[in-house]
């Protein structure tokens, strides 16, 4: 009776030493692949610090990595790449890069959020120049916005519309024109050359004109009609 009892403690000493052993494999064996988890963190991390200051509002959904895969745990940093750094906002993929050992997988995810742009607050002729009372900043859902629309106030004021422009519009570069630097019945400083020598004059502009345009002048001391190119604002160089 007394051997059969310990026949029985010696077999379940055996079935517990071989349950730690093979736990502790299995903790050995984990430890050798990359944890998904800190992947997902990281790169949820980048796309954060990607929209700061820049997206309003943002919203992140990361569709996270088949929990099936298996990577070899990572010596060094892991590297992000971001093959389309310009885009805020809508389904993007992330690039994630091991360099040791050598290793790179892709995550994707859904950025909802909207954008701060330049918005008419007025109607705005045709050919008028963009002015400060003209405009505003406005929050809006990142789909409404167009992919060449201003997001800088400072930008916008001086330009001009291409064709009119009704109150609230998102202001895009396709509808505007560059702002003039001479301005038709303005006075403009006229500027020749002859040889190492510069003379000053003064003018008056018989039309507007932008950076490097070809404009008609007036000599005030002549009165004479003459043709210069508009090298910065309210000045002309006559060759």
């Amino acid at each position: 009776m007394i051997n059969r009892i310990n026949m029985v403690l010696f077999g379940l000493f055996l079935l517990l030493t071989s349950s730690v052993l093979n736990a502790g494999d299995s903790s050995s064996d984990t430890s050798k692949y990359q944890s998904l988890e800190v992947l997902h963190s990281e790169a949820m991390e980048f796309l954060k610090q990607k929209v700061d200051q820049k997206l309003i509002e943002p919203q992140i959904q990361l569709k996270k990595l088949n929990p099936r895969i298996q990577l070899p745990a990572c010596q060094a940093s892991l590297e992000f790449i971001d093959r389309t750094p310009s885009k805020l906002a809508g389904r993007t993929t992330i690039g994630i890069k091991c360099p040791q050992p050598s290793w790179q997988t892709f995550v994707s995810a859904y950025i909802d959020g909207k954008l701060s742009v330049v918005v008419s607050t007025q109607g705005i002729l045709k050919q008028a120049v963009i002015k400060k009372e003209d405009i505003a900043l406005e929050n809006i859902h990142f789909k409404s916005v167009p992919n060449d629309a201003l997001i800088s106030i400072d930008t916008a004021i001086g330009m001009r519309a291409k064709k009119a422009i009704s109150a609230n519009t998102v202001l895009t570069l396709r509808n505007l024109q560059p702002p003039y630097w001479v301005f038709k019945k303005q006075p403009v400083r006229i500027i020749t050359k002859i040889g190492q020598i510069e003379i000053s004059a003064r003018g008056i502009a018989l039309e507007d004109g932008v950076e490097n345009q070809q404009v008609d002048i007036k000599n005030i001391s002549s009165q004479k009609t003459i043709r210069g190119i508009v090298i910065a604002p309210n000045t002309v160089m006559v060759p």
